[in-house]
């Protein structure tokens, strides 16, 4: 047909994309990046049936899980954002698809910041005895910590200082290794902290086969993944203008 040479260019660019993938998701990396994390959450997803629904939410975290969390055996599986980037909804979407489909797991992959929006539904999962398992990459921010240049982090100390206090605050990075696992924990479920891919490759199998609320806390290097729109920057602009 006249789009036979269009097919096999598109197929041809999908192999080379598909083994550069496969290429970055073979390394062992700790501290853990996200490639190792996703490829070993996909291994155990696979080793599931029936296949699980699966709900992604964050930036890395979601752009990363699409790609990396495949093969997908079945339609209706797969549950993110869409093209809205939409923050908030992950564990809505758990909760839904765990009550539209009984039969399956449901498993909430969860940037830390993601979660922060609706954490607290961990309380309806454990109240309800959802089969729910979330596992949460937690790379201590928005994007991970703070990966200001030092130029920036003098710039907003003097902004801090010439207006009265004595520290700024990193506006984008969270209480280092907050564990997310206690608060599951605090309603009834099972916690699990993990720091490598074996670890994580073991508490997904604990997990997924108990079919009963829990969480999986991830520590990510802080460093992993890519900032959005400069977003680092935007405390220390004011300051460094009077530089």
């Amino acid at each position: 047909s006249r789009f036979s040479a269009w097919r096999a260019t598109v197929a041809s660019q999908a192999a080379k994309g598909r083994a550069k993938l496969e290429a970055r998701v073979a390394r062992e990396s700790f501290p853990l990046d996200y490639s190792t994390t996703l490829r070993a959450v996909r291994d155990a997803l696979l080793a599931v049936s029936p296949a699980p629904v699966v709900c992604c939410e964050g930036a890395n975290t979601m752009d990363n899980a699409r790609i990396i969390l495949e093969p997908v055996t079945e339609g209706r599986l797969r549950i993110d954002a869409g093209t809205w980037g939409t923050m908030g909804v992950g564990l809505g979407a758990a909760i839904a698809a765990a009550t539209a489909r009984p039969d399956r797991l449901a498993v909430a992959v969860e940037g830390d910041s993601a979660f922060g929006f609706s954490g607290m539904e961990v309380e309806t999962i454990c109240r309800y005895k959802l089969p729910v398992v979330i596992i949460v990459l937690n790379n201590n921010g928005i994007y991970g910590g703070d990966r200001r240049t030092a130029q920036l982090r003098e710039a907003a100390a003097t902004g801090a200082r010439s207006g009265g206090f004595s520290r700024d605050p990193v506006p984008t990075a969270f209480v280092e290794n907050a564990k997310y696992e206690l608060l599951m924990e605090a309603f009834g479920g099972e916690g699990f902290a993990v720091n490598s891919a074996p670890q994580l490759a073991a508490a997904c199998r604990l997990a997924f086969a108990a079919r009963r609320p829990a969480l999986i806390n991830v520590a990510l290097d802080p460093m992993a993944g890519v900032e959005s729109g400069r977003a680092h920057d935007f405390n220390a602009a004011g300051a460094q203008a009077k530089l």
